[in-house]
């Protein structure tokens, strides 16, 4: 073989080695961008979606009881029993670190004032949760919170500085 032939094959083999690499690395890149995203969806919480069962569950049927005829009262002088404070979460289910609300009842509350989210895990004590919210003229009061901490919480509202409290709501994080 003299200087004026090319070996192809001495030609080709540099290029073959040079665009395996690049298609090893540009693999490389492309899992290590995508574990790393997956990973900030799942971190934030956007991946969860809460959509309605596919297929309508079964309501009970209503059954029909005779009713018993109500007796006259002779306690005429009762007051009506005053109503209780209630509390309701937007939804039992979120992913981890979505907003959620939270609203209710705190009747013969004065307006304004300040009420403290309390929660609790599992069957641990009830703890100051760092959102507040103040009550409006009609008793009525509403938040968001959001939480990272996964599993069931327990959530109440409790008057700041007292002792009365709403009902608990369960919500399930995760």
């Amino acid at each position: 073989m003299d200087d004026d032939q090319i070996d192809l094959h001495e030609v080709k083999q540099p290029a073959v080695r040079a665009i395996t690499w690049m298609a090893v690395v540009g693999a490389a890149i492309g899992i290590a961008f995508g574990l790393l995203g997956a990973t900030v969806f799942t971190a934030t919480g956007i991946t969860g979606a809460d959509l309605p069962p596919l297929t309508a569950e079964p309501s009970p049927t209503p059954t029909e009881e005779e009713t018993p005829a109500e007796e006259p009262d002779d306690s005429d002088d009762e007051e009506p029993a005053a109503p209780e404070p209630q509390l309701f979460a937007e939804r039992d289910q979120v992913p981890p670190g979505q907003r959620f609300g939270l609203n209710g009842l705190m009747p013969g509350v004065d307006e304004g004032t300040t009420l403290q989210v309390q929660v609790q895990d599992g069957d641990g004590p009830w703890e100051d949760f760092p959102v507040t919210t103040t009550v409006e003229a009609d008793g009525r009061f509403e938040t968001v919170v959001y939480t990272s901490r996964t599993g069931e919480r327990h959530f109440r509202m409790i008057v700041a500085g007292g002792e009365e409290t709403t009902p608990e709501v369960t919500v399930r994080i995760g």
